[in-house]
């Protein structure tokens, strides 16, 4: 009993010299280590549930509002140059709800994604100050995965998951999500989560690396397989193709199709989903078809954000296959299109393309720079596998839910911002340029700079 009081007494003195020596940092120091911890435990409880999702977001800002005040002037989003894409997505949410049918419904529907999606890239980009907050956020992404992928096998195993006690959705896994859309989940949280391997193989050779990467990823596969999503397998598949698309030569580029359709069957063969005549018979296509026909009836602005089910029910119109009361076309683009009409679309899609022309042209060069030199650095790996997290959910949202669905939302906005983050705050080294031209260095002085990373306004 003794010496558990000596213990106690030790714990709390090391308790009260952690927080004296926490005050005592300057404040931009300390309010950066709120927002990066209170932002690490939001990705590894992301799947807890809804509670949990619309919180975090929330103390999150505070903790970034702090930040600002203290250290604006060496902030990322001071320093990002490529800025006006927010002001497009920004425009776009405008557009569909001013111009809707319905501009109350529309402003509660785009506005429960402020505190749940658009909120969270401002959060994300200021928590990557070095390779040290990448390997943290890897690992949170590996925690939320591992987790979430033993609570799949828990309920394969019970009937229910352990976390909520829900049951399988018509015979598919839905871990803690209560819906096969976990697997939408899982696989864009699996992408980042990749990015475990390269911290694997800065400590071991490879097959041990392999044999400890299988181990605490393979609970994730296998709720991914019994999720049995379609679009969760798309997103594997092209994060496979666009990682030899960041890494491979110009000459080679074309194998990357190729191993995302090879992928892509491999994961729908182990979902049993792989049926032609599902594909054919799937209801998409009528949902796809609705959303065609409002837009047509709504081509410039839109019929309004969330407007879906109203706008074609008042055109006398029904889906083929779904309940009348279904809320969105299964696609963000056509959900984009529709809700946003012609302008707002184009604003949207100079949002989303805009950032993932932006990582990849930075990204690519730095990333092969440091493949080059081996194993001495993996930073621009890691980032990359954010980027391709952000990609992704563009793939998988061709046949996935609505723009403003907002954990789906959130979870692509925070691969952005790390991703921005990564970019901006990366290492400045003008030795990469050397590594990545044996040939020798390019004649533009400007060239040398953005490949180096001494460009501080990351546009």
């Amino acid at each position: 009993m003794r010496n558990l009081l000596e213990y106690g007494k030790s714990q709390i003195t090391a308790l009260h010299a952690a927080i004296a020596d926490f005050r005592q940092m300057p404040p931009a120091e300390r309010w950066f280590s709120c927002l990066f911890w209170s932002f690490w435990v939001s990705l590894v409880t992301f799947p807890s549930g809804y509670a949990v999702r619309d919180i975090m977001p929330v103390v999150c800002l505070i903790f970034l509002v702090l930040y600002y005040r203290c250290n604006w002037r060496n902030s990322v989003l001071r320093r990002l140059g490529a800025w006006p894409l927010f002001a497009c997505l920004g425009l776009m949410v405008f557009i569909g709800v001013a111009f809707s049918q319905n501009p109350g419904a529309s402003l509660l529907h785009a506005g429960s994604a402020f505190n749940k999606g658009f909120i969270l890239p401002f959060i994300a980009m200021e928590c990557v100050r070095g390779e040290k907050d990448l390997r943290r956020l890897v690992w949170a992404s590996v925690l939320a995965v591992f987790w979430q992928g033993l609570d799949g096998v828990w309920q394969a195993q019970t009937g229910r998951d352990f976390l909520m006690g829900y049951p399988l959705h018509s015979g598919r896994l839905t871990g803690s999500f209560d819906d096969y859309e976990v697997g939408n989940y899982i696989a864009l949280a699996l992408i980042p989560a990749f990015g475990l391997w390269f911290i694997l193989r800065q400590f071991f050779s490879r097959l041990p690396a392999l044999l400890l990467n299988t181990a605490v990823l393979w609970p994730a596969f296998f709720l991914l397989a019994g999720a049995g999503s379609r679009s969760g397998a798309l997103a594997i598949a092209a994060a496979m193709g666009l990682w030899l698309l960041l890494t491979g030569r110009h000459s080679v580029r074309w194998k990357g199709p190729l191993l995302a359709a090879a992928a892509l069957l491999l994961i729908l063969v182990a979902q049993g989903r792989a049926r032609l005549d599902a594909v054919v018979e799937d209801g998409r296509w009528s949902l796809w078809k609705l959303g065609w026909r409002v837009f047509l009836e709504h081509p410039w602005f839109g019929a309004g954000a969330g407007q879906y089910n109203a706008a074609f029910r008042s055109l006398g119109l029904s889906p083929e296959k779904d309940a009348i009361t279904i809320s969105h076309p299964h696609n963000i683009y056509l959900d984009m299109l529709y809700a946003h009409g012609l302008v707002g679309f184009a604003l949207g899609m100079i949002f989303l393309l805009g950032f993932s022309w932006w990582g990849y042209t930075r990204i690519r060069p730095r990333l092969q720079a440091e493949r080059a030199r081996g194993k001495k650095s993996i930073y621009w790996h890691m980032t990359a596998c954010f980027w391709m997290g952000f990609v992704a959910w563009l793939f998988n949202g061709i046949f996935g839910h609505d723009f403003y669905r907002v954990w789906w939302l959130a979870l692509a906005m925070c691969h952005l911002g790390v991703m921005i983050g990564a970019v901006v705050n990366g290492p400045a080294c003008r030795k990469e340029t050397d590594d990545a031209e044996p040939t020798g260095v390019p004649d533009d002085p400007s060239a040398v700079a953005e490949m180096a990373g001494t460009k501080t306004d990351g546009a």
